[in-house]
């Protein structure tokens, strides 16, 4: 069930500061943060390079190129890398945090996409070919046995507390879930309220599933468990990139057509549009970072106007 929210006196979202990266082309792909050392990771794909961001002088602090169409990108703390998925030769590459050059690459056929860390595990798990999800173990840095879907997934969500791991696959409209101690699929989920999946949220303590669609452009809610529909909201279109803020219990989501859709969750079946804000076309990447309550929006060049990231406080 969805609501639409009475007229708010501030916005839920506060643009706070706008970081130009002139010189970079094209769309960007995932966003990841480094919080000690303050430092914002983008993936500018169609550029080849990883665009690194000081937060404490709100400037860019290097453009480093040699990647091919970077996609997913991820800060290991523990570790002190950064790791980058490349969809142009399915490349994924672990960089010194300091110097930023590759120390180590595992090959993955093509389209290397989506990152996600099991922090417990101490594995990195990657979304890559027509239909994979391969992982590299951080302790032997050796490759996993691969796990097999029918056809290219996209985002997924790890389950902290058990052993699931949920992963859209827009091609089939389903979701699917696998035992990660197994590395084999035990459930598949097929949409009925919307097609072609791309983004993924979790909300682990109510059990549910936030799986961003493109037609129409909306998000499903689902019970994690049954994999029931259980709500269902509209965003703005071709949305790349959704993040669940548990502590406020609001969910924020870029779309291509220039939005940002703020929408909260009243309960587990209940969801409420709080704002719908202007970004710019093809704003479609985001990352929301609940330590500092901050949103950060990769925005491609426009006409008149450089690459940027934007940054948007959280108002409650």
């Amino acid at each position: 069930m969805i609501n639409a929210s009475p007229g708010a006196d501030v916005a839920p979202l506060i643009l706070q500061q706008s970081i130009p990266l002139p010189g970079v082309k094209g769309k960007f792909d995932h966003v990841a943060i480094d919080l000690a050392g303050q430092r914002v990771f983008m993936a500018a794909k169609a550029n080849d390079t990883l665009e690194v961001i000081d937060l404490k002088n709100g400037s860019r602090l290097r453009s480093v190129a040699g990647f091919h169409e970077p996609q997913g990108v991820l800060y290991l703390s523990d570790t002190k890398q950064v790791v980058v998925a490349n969809g142009g030769n399915g490349e994924v590459q672990f960089l010194d945090g300091s110097s930023l050059n590759v120390v180590h690459r595992f090959p993955f056929a093509a389209d290397a996409d989506n990152l996600r860390y099991d922090a417990q595990a101490r594995r990195v798990y990657v979304a890559a070919q027509d239909g994979v999800i391969g992982s590299i173990d951080l302790n032997t840095m050796g490759k996993l046995p691969e796990i097999k879907l029918p056809g290219h997934p996209e985002a997924f969500a790890i389950e902290s507390g058990g052993r699931r791991l949920f992963v859209n696959v827009p091609k089939t409209d389903s979701i699917f879930a696998i035992d990660r101690s197994k590395s084999e699929v035990i459930g598949r989920w097929q949409l009925t309220k919307a097609k072609v999946n791309y983004t993924m949220a979790f909300d682990e303590v109510h059990g549910r599933l936030f799986v961003g669609c493109r037609n129409p452009a909306s998000v499903v809610v689902l019970d994690s468990n049954t994999g029931g529909e259980v709500a269902t909201f509209p965003v703005g279109g071709e949305t790349d990139a959704m993040f669940y803020d548990e502590r406020h219990k609001r969910i924020y989501v870029t779309g291509a057509e220039g939005t940002i859709d703020v929408v909260e969750q009243v309960d587990a079946d209940h969801y409420r549009v709080l704002a719908k804000l202007l970004t710019a076309p093809l704003a479609r990447t985001c990352l929301f970072v609940p330590e500092l309550d901050r949103l950060f929006v990769a925005v491609p060049r426009q006409k008149d106007h450089d690459a940027e990231l934007r940054v948007y406080q959280a108002h409650h």
